[in-house]
């Protein structure tokens, strides 16, 4: 994950090698952001959604509460204005709606 200026340099980075904590990911393959400009990372094979502030210095992960865990989310949509949240697997062949949230601060979500 890359924060570039307007002229494509890079100016902060996040995420490095391959890991499964929380200053490394594996396979981030989907991105929202909130009014805040906090970004929501699909961490598709650590099976979880990171939360990175603005300025990418640091990351929680966020706990979405369903059957059995997230199988590797891949896709991410946010809805503001009905603040909803829509996350999708990518083996896990389900469509996960998470309603009423206004942004990305909730540590779990149902």
């Amino acid at each position: 994950m890359c924060l570039v200026d307007d002229k494509g340099a890079v100016v902060r980075s996040y995420g490095g090698a391959c890991g499964s904590d929380l200053t490394t990911m594996n396979d981030p393959v989907g991105l929202a952001v909130d009014k805040h400009g906090n970004i929501l990372v699909a961490d598709s094979n650590n099976n979880r959604l990171l939360v990175l502030d603005p300025t990418l210095t640091s990351a929680r992960e966020m706990s979405v509460l369903v059957d059995g865990g997230l199988e590797e989310p891949y896709s991410l949509w946010y809805d503001k204005s009905r603040g909803r949240l829509y996350v999708s697997e990518q083996d896990g062949n389900r469509l996960i709606i998470i309603d009423h949230l206004k942004d990305f601060t909730a540590t779990q979500v149902y």
